[in-house]
């Protein structure tokens, strides 16, 4: 049944819940600029009612409401979201970091402009067009060795920059795995604290927003699976290793970057490979130049240098034939035009002849340390550098006075060496969409791959940007906080609030008149 005191105890209960509900606004409105805080919503819901349990029913009404109480204070959040979320995050992280790393290459190589790689390979083989017209002219023999110098140190200039690239990357990815055991550690300190807290029924609800907003972060440096056990701690999957099992943490290490599906961690590794994708296409444009197989074709007159196999039919000054095939003998001077294969660009120089008295042959114009030729080990001859006349822009010589010296004015080295211009090389396979062509249309080849690349690259970046960009504006629409909503509330709560202490007083009045003023009869 009823009690005198029923009014006072619906009241009291209305304004503790009011109370709570005002105070949880307020937290609301404290952190809508937190980052990763969802705000929090109490569950009101009505008080159990009297009702006179007996084998009849009393002859008084039962089921009397007793007012209002929470049972929880829950976050609003919709973890579908926040699954999607983090997928689509952690792909932005991989593009976000392999599209600024395609935006460094291409500023490495710095095509098309009018300082980059491919200027510099044009004033090379126009300072050969030069020499081939007056092999003699000191200034031309300097600018063809000026202008192999600048190429030379362009490539050892991209190759530094490559090398710097790949370091910064590297290092980068020793970062982002620190970054992310430190993540990983505090993922599982938050882990025992919701468990520790939920055991005894609460909603470790700012503990919940800390650890998400973490796992939000995690997913940018790498793919992240993960799901909640039956006592609120998450479990992580994260590059193929379970990182997190309750409280318990196996760190990731750099080498984990490799089996990254996504996430910063999985674009740094696909960075490492454009980077030394852009490297092997240059260094096999230097080797093929330098000593790729190439054929040209030797006018008569020319004296051969060492004992050499023509592609036809040779006939010498002495009138004997060679076939195709067979070795014409060192020395020989022949009285047709012969089709060889040389070595690219260094074995077409060591057949000519220099302007040194007496003059020489088989003088490389291109040097390195090891055994091939890259964008980081190629240099010009420094025998060349020191003595322009070392280069071989000569097919003949004549016996003077017992000496051999060189046809001055003849330059079919010169020009056999500045048609590979437009000589057509065989380039190894799969590196770029052209297997066959000239070295300039291996370039163009090359920045044109990278110019694709980098398109796609920026396009999916900033298709995934737009994508986790609407995914957490929806959850922002359900979690973040509205100031506008929080204030309408605080009028309701208020309003509410004010209403049960006018109910409370108005109960208090009616008990004050049947506590003090009634009962006075006969007195």
């Amino acid at each position: 049944m009823t009690s005198t005191f029923h009014g006072i105890e619906t009241s009291k209960r209305a304004l503790f819940v009011n109370t709570t509900s005002m105070q949880t606004l307020g937290h609301n409105i404290s952190n809508a600029s937190t980052e990763g805080y969802s705000r929090q919503r109490v569950n009101q819901t009505e008080a159990r009612p009297i009702w006179a349990m007996g084998m009849t029913k009393s002859q008084q009404p039962g089921m009397l409401g007793t007012g209002v109480e929470y049972g929880s204070i829950t976050r609003v959040r919709d973890t579908f979201l926040d699954t999607q979320y983090r997928r689509e995050n952690q792909f932005l992280g991989s593009w976000e970091v392999l599209n600024a790393t395609m935006v460094s290459i291409q500023g490495i190589l710095n095509e098309p402009s009018g300082s980059g790689l491919a200027t510099v390979m044009d004033d090379f083989w126009n300072a050969w067009e030069t020499l081939n017209r007056d092999p003699s002219l000191l200034s031309a023999r300097v600018a063809v060795a000026g202008a192999a110098s600048n190429m030379t140190d362009t490539f050892k200039h991209i190759s530094e920059s490559l090398t710097n690239l790949t370091n910064d990357v590297t290092s980068n990815i020793d970062k982002k795995v620190m970054e992310a055991n430190n993540l990983l550690d505090n993922i599982a300190s938050l882990n025992v604290l919701i468990r520790d807290n939920e055991s005894f029924g609460d909603n470790a609800n700012d503990y919940r927003d800390q650890r998400d907003l973490l796992i939000d972060k995690l997913s940018t440096i790498v793919d992240v699976q993960f799901a909640e056990d039956e006592v609120g701690m998450v479990n992580i999957t994260a590059a193929g290793v379970n990182v997190i099992t309750g409280d318990a943490v196996t760190y990731l290490t750099a080498a984990n970057a490799a089996t990254a599906t996504a996430g910063q961690l999985n674009g740094y590794t696909k960075s490492l490979a454009e980077t030394q994708t852009i490297r092997d296409q240059l260094n096999a444009m230097v080797n093929t130049l330098t000593t790729g197989e190439i054929k040209v074709t030797l006018s008569n007159g020319y004296v051969t240098t060492s004992q050499l196999s023509a592609l036809n039919q040779v006939t010498l000054e002495d009138g004997t034939v060679i076939p195709a095939g067979q070795v014409i003998p060192a020395g020989s001077r022949i009285a047709s035009s012969m089709d060889i294969l040389v070595n690219g660009f260094n074995g077409l120089h060591g057949l000519g002849y220099t302007l040194t008295e007496p003059t020489t042959s088989g003088v490389p114009f291109f040097v390195s340390t090891g055994g091939g030729f890259t964008i980081d080990d190629i240099r010009v001859n420094p025998d060349i550098l020191a003595d322009t006349n070392k280069i071989a822009a000569s097919s003949k010589f004549e016996n003077v006075n017992g000496a051999d010296k060189v046809i001055r004015g003849n330059s079919d080295i010169a020009n056999a060496l500045a048609s590979l211009r437009d000589a057509l090389f065989t380039f190894p396979a799969n590196l770029t969409s052209l297997s066959k062509g000239t070295t300039d249309d291996y370039f163009r080849a090359l920045a044109g791959d990278l110019g694709i690349r980098a398109a796609n690259t920026q396009r999916n970046f900033n298709n995934q940007q737009s994508m986790a960009d609407n995914l957490q504006i929806q959850r922002q629409e359900i979690s973040g906080v509205s100031i506008d909503e929080e204030l309408a509330d605080m009028i309701r709560f208020q309003q509410a609030y004010n209403a049960a202490a006018r109910n409370m007083t108005t109960v208090d009045e009616m008990l004050d008149r049947v506590i003090n003023s009634m009962g006075i009869v006969g007195r």
